[in-house]
């Protein structure tokens, strides 16, 4: 990635009827890019700041990252010992409200035209691509109809199945990892192969669920640049 084309951000946290977020704008930036944070994270997770920051500094856009449903600031206040076993199935019509309220909230910067999902944020951003028609290009990194990870959700599947058939009109990137314990290479395939058209792109590295590289972070900035962000260099490839 060249550094010498970073912008300065503006970083902020915003609410927006009830629903906290991390607000992170570049100067000139005309359209938002959509961050899902993976499961147990928040906003507010050292690592997601900073997959924040690089987005926005990367493509020019105002990266927004809300709090999921029952995770950072929005975490109960009584907790039990993990999430009900159907908990990803009855939290995406939420999510997917959240993100269009968000949205809409922010819409004095411009429309949704990047989503970039990771882990859980993959498994709620399929069916919010499918709902944002504005939305150009979807990065959904280490996602696909999972088979661990303590997830016992039979609804799931044909959820995400029925969502991904409703991609095709958005340029999607999955990014995943050959030794997932969550999202194995079966269920990757399966979820990549209900997406229609020929707009998708399969990517696999060596490594586990959370060995997400720096080489395949680059490429989905350069992805997102390819399609709404700013524009490569003359010359380099998408």
């Amino acid at each position: 990635m060249d550094l010498t084309n970073l912008r300065a951000v503006i970083e902020e946290r915003i609410e927006n009827n009830g629903i906290p977020a991390r607000l992170y704008r570049p100067s000139g930036a005309q359209g938002l890019l959509l961050l899902g944070h993976g499961g147990a994270e928040s906003k507010d997770s050292d690592r997601f700041v900073s997959l924040s920051r690089l987005y926005a500094e990367s493509t020019g856009l105002s990266v927004v990252c809300i709090d999921a449903v029952d995770h950072g600031e929005r975490m109960p206040l009584v907790t039990g010992a993990g999430l009900p076993g159907e908990w990803h199935s009855n939290a995406v019509g939420h999510m997917v409200s959240d993100w269009v309220e968000t949205a809409r909230a922010l819409s004095w910067i411009g429309p949704p035209v990047a989503y970039v999902g990771f882990s859980m944020g993959a498994i709620f951003g399929v069916p919010t691509v499918g709902t944002l028609a504005s939305i150009k290009a979807a990065v959904f990194v280490v996602g696909g109809i999972p088979a661990g990870g303590g997830i016992q959700d039979p609804s799931l599947r044909l959820l995400l199945l029925n969502a991904a058939s409703k991609l095709g009109q958005s340029q999607v990137l999955m990014v995943n990892t050959t030794q997932d314990e969550i999202f194995p290479v079966e269920g990757v395939h399966e979820l990549f192969d209900a997406i229609p058209g020929p707009k998708k792109r399969l990517m696999f590295w060596e490594g586990k669920h959370d060995d997400w590289s720096t080489e395949a972070i680059d490429h989905t900035s350069a992805f997102i640049n390819s399609h709404v962000g700013r524009r490569p260099p003359s010359g380099s490839g998408d």
